[in-house]
């Protein structure tokens, strides 16, 4: 038995892939993309099994081009794969702060909401309740657009949920025009800008001039604290930091290990797409 397992480790891995992208499947919203990287995953593997169980004698022939290059394809897959997985885990992302950390604004990131699938998105907002029963004075920007099968603005599902739950009106800023992480930060950071200057105006107070028509921020005066899932907190804390926040504090929220493979692997994907397009800064 065990002998047959090995020989067939492989095969049954790549079983386990399809078994488990369905399963994510019924219970999240998979992007075209994702089944992809990993429908290749399982191909690869499939290809391995066979490399495995046919190898050459290499006195007597010479090497198969197909049994290189599925070693080799398969070597950079995965290596990449783990490899940004490591770096987003170990990345440090600020996210042990004092217990007395007052924040002035959260900014909550939205999650998909498509056919009722909210499991992710209600794990932040319950965190992001959570803070705003300890922290009276802070306002939250709840940050997402309607997505293409969604029924309505994630942030508009996001109010209605903290304002159902005794989140006060007045400490909830909408911001529903975002459709990707580096536009939730950024337009995030505008509001959050504008609302200071409001402030200042109306309270007859100055905290300190800012740069117009710049792309970066001056907002260090304040603390800032960037509220989304634990897997999502690295790439936010790099692109945050090329818009001038330098000390960005990461507030974590509690996800399903079921699912933390599946979205490490996409985040993977979303980390190499803001590497190529410059938006992040180590």
């Amino acid at each position: 038995m065990i002998k047959l397992f090995k020989k067939s480790i492989f095969a049954i891995l790549a079983i386990i892939v399809l078994i488990y992208i369905f399963v994510c499947d019924v219970f999240m919203t998979i992007s075209l993309s994702m089944n992809l990287c990993f429908l290749t995953a399982t191909v690869l593997l499939l290809f391995l099994q066979y490399v495995v169980n046919n190898p050459i004698d290499y006195e007597k022939n010479p090497p198969s081009f197909f049994h290189i290059f599925i070693k080799i394809a398969s070597f950079f897959f995965f290596f990449s794969i783990i490899s940004v997985i490591l770096f987003n885990c170990l990345y440090p992302k600020n996210m042990i702060n004092p217990r007395d950390q007052k924040y002035d604004y959260i900014i909550v990131f939205g999650a998909g909401i498509t056919e009722g699938k909210t499991a992710i998105m209600n794990s932040r907002l319950d965190t992001a309740i959570e803070y705003a029963n300890k922290y009276k004075r802070c306002k939250f920007v709840l940050t997402g657009a309607k997505g293409g099968k969604e029924l309505i603005e994630e942030a508009a599902y996001m109010r209605d949920y903290m304002s159902k739950r005794g989140v006060k009106d007045s400490n909830i800023i909408v911001e529903p025009f975002s459709v990707n992480t580096n536009e939730n930060i950024f337009n995030s950071l505008k509001l959050i800008r504008n609302d200071v200057k409001k402030r200042n105006a109306r309270e007859n107070i100055i905290t300190r001039p800012f740069k117009n028509q710049s792309d970066k921020f001056d907002l260090e005066f304040l603390n800032i604290g960037f509220m989304s899932s634990e897997f999502h907190l690295t790439r936010i804390s790099l692109m945050s930091k090329k818009y001038g926040i330098l000390r960005p504090y990461s507030i974590p929220c509690e996800t399903k290990a079921l699912y933390k493979p599946y979205l490490y692997v996409r985040e993977d994907l979303s980390l190499f797409k803001a590497l190529v397009l410059n938006q992040l800064k180590f």
